[in-house]
């Protein structure tokens, strides 16, 4: 077991000992909420590689999920290809999770030993018959360009064999890597130059466009209908809570994150124990108004549907608005301000354009 060292999300190795504690304590969490049955329309757990708790503690664990999710909601769990086993797979589906988000990240060996990751990319392709055969009918998988090494010829390459197994979504990520890590040391002078990423981006939008997937989202592409329910509530700035290690929780106005280390985690649990307020160790803000509408206006521009106008408050320049919309970067249609099909390319540049008023005044 080992760490993907570009990943910037908290993560550990080496304590699985500390399973069956750890799940124990994210139940008592999930209580700590009191929150009604039938409550929680979207679960996603992932930020690491849940199926290595194994089927045992998955299903104790999606049990107590069940209780508080509504008729119909999505259940997603994140799982790496190569540790995805016929009986894992149906005992994911046999406890109520509704699809799979397979953490391919490239077919190619050489690009993979690059991130680190174990085990070959053939075992997508098998984890994928597996989810299959258990009944899964909504498979995702995730791609990451702008590899070091990598080429635009390569990542066609693994779209084209990722269409093969059709899955209901695939998103497409380019290349972060954690600030001062060892991972950037080494590869830093090795990324692909920045017109060499965006070529490969324009490449995997145009592949998956071709094939009937819908740009839905910045990163993300999706059959119709097969969309992420869970991260287009994120992106729509819903309210969400986080539950585990290093998870943050956003409801209305205040912010908080837990405790960044599993045994800290635990002991809280215990220590507090189940039902009752799992406040210690955690860190808490308070978002003002402007910051969170800015936040909706930056998250919703993600999305091909865009962003509410009336909700984005003086979040937006009205200057820079009409500027980037005579540009050809933004449209409003319907109330609603969206990224034009240009815009979308140089997201990052126009959201900074659209917020700059709100940045210089200091707000967040």
């Amino acid at each position: 077991m080992s760490r993907c060292g570009y990943c910037d999300f908290y993560s550990t190795t080496g304590k699985l000992d500390l399973a069956p504690a750890y799940v124990e304590a994210l139940i008592g969490e999930l209580d700590s909420y009191a929150l009604p049955r039938a409550s929680l329309e979207t679960v996603y757990l992932g930020g690491g590689t849940p199926v290595m708790l194994g089927a045992r503690l998955l299903r104790k664990l999606l049990a107590a999920v069940r209780e508080k999710t509504a008729s119909g909601a999505e259940i997603t769990v994140e799982a790496n290809p190569s540790l995805l086993t016929p009986f894992l797979a149906e005992s994911l589906i046999g406890s109520g999770a509704t699809r799979v988000s397979l953490g391919v990240q490239s077919f190619d060996r050489r690009l993979r030993q690059v991130l680190g990751r174990a085990g070959s990319g053939a075992a997508a392709a098998v984890a994928a018959q597996v989810l299959r055969g258990a009944g899964f009918d909504n498979i995702g998988m995730d791609f990451i360009f702008g590899i070091p090494g990598q080429s635009v010829a390569s990542i066609r390459k693994d779209l084209k064999r990722a269409l093969a197994m059709a899955p209901e979504h695939i998103s497409c990520y380019e290349l972060s890597m954690k600030a001062g890590s060892a991972f950037k040391r080494r590869w830093v002078r090795q990324l692909p130059a920045e017109d060499e990423c965006a070529q490969m981006y324009e490449a995997a939008i145009e592949i998956l466009e071709e094939a009937g997937y819908r740009w839905y989202e910045t990163s993300n592409f999706a059959l119709p209908g097969r969309e992420c329910r869970h991260n287009l509530a994120y992106w729509s700035g819903a309210d969400y809570i986080g539950i585990g290690a290093g998870a943050w929780s956003t409801i209305g106005l205040k912010r908080w994150r837990n405790a960044e280390d599993v045994e800290s985690y635990i002991g809280q649990g215990r220590a507090q124990g189940r039902g009752r307020e799992f406040n210690q160790g955690r860190r808490f803000e308070v978002l003002t108004q402007e910051q969170k509408a800015a936040e909706r206006v930056f998250l919703g521009l993600r999305r091909e549907a865009g962003v509410d106008l009336a909700g984005s408050g003086e979040a937006v320049d009205s200057v820079q608005l009409n500027i980037l919309q005579q540009n050809g970067f933004l449209q409003t249609l319907d109330g609603k301000i969206c990224l034009t099909r240009a815009g979308r390319f140089v997201a990052n540049d126009v959201c900074a354009r659209l917020l700059q008023s709100w940045d210089r005044a200091g707000a967040g």
